[in-house]
């Protein structure tokens, strides 16, 4: 059981970096010098989010094929609760990827650009409201509760499932490091 509790482990910290990587200065000035700036900026944040989902699948599809135990079961009202603020974790995030700008945050807004004539935006660099005309960013809705909402509203989402297994643990861990690591890196940045 070990031995599959460290390849999920694993697996997802490779996922993680390759995720990191890709999101990296370096990535984006590499892909602007290959591209040229105006082929980045459309570009790049829908292959991002194309490249996440796809590997994410891939993630996941690996993680069931390895045995894992049942660790534990909650059954009742309380799997009903830890359901419900899932649920709620799921608006949280949804709310604050609506305030970043789902078309902003996904890339679509650059990549319509790109399709015509225009100037291209750069993507964001970081997860978060934009800076109004004076330079200054709003903390207001999931942003004035926590700095990075999209990195903390996976948390519940992952520890409050009601069947908790050995490949699900391992998975849970790994990501939640990378979470909370991934957002004091962003905050660096």
């Amino acid at each position: 059981m070990w031995r599959s509790i460290l390849k999920v482990a694993a697996a997802t910290a490779v996922f993680g970096m390759v995720h990191s990587a890709l999101a990296s200065r370096t990535a984006k000035r590499a892909a602007a010098r290959t591209l040229g700036e105006r082929n980045r900026n459309g570009l790049y944040r829908v292959f991002y989010i194309g490249q996440s989902l796809a590997t994410f699948g891939l993630l996941a599809a690996y993680i069931r094929r390895q045995p894992s135990r049942e660790l534990y079961r909650v059954e009742g009202p309380l799997a009903l609760l830890m359901h419900a603020i899932q649920a709620g974790a799921l608006v949280y995030a949804t709310s604050a990827a609506g305030q970043v700008g789902l078309h902003r945050i996904t890339g679509l807004e650059s990549f319509l650009a790109w399709l015509g004539d225009g100037p291209v935006p750069p993507e964001p660099e970081a997860q978060g409201p934009a800076l109004d005309d004076e330079g200054q960013r709003h903390a207001a809705g999931p942003f004035a509760w926590s700095r990075h909402p999209l990195n903390f509203a996976p948390l519940p989402i992952l520890w409050l499932w009601p069947r908790m297994t050995t490949s699900l643990l391992a998975f849970n861990t790994a990501a939640t490091i990378y979470l909370v690591v991934g957002s004091l890196h962003e905050k660096a940045r």
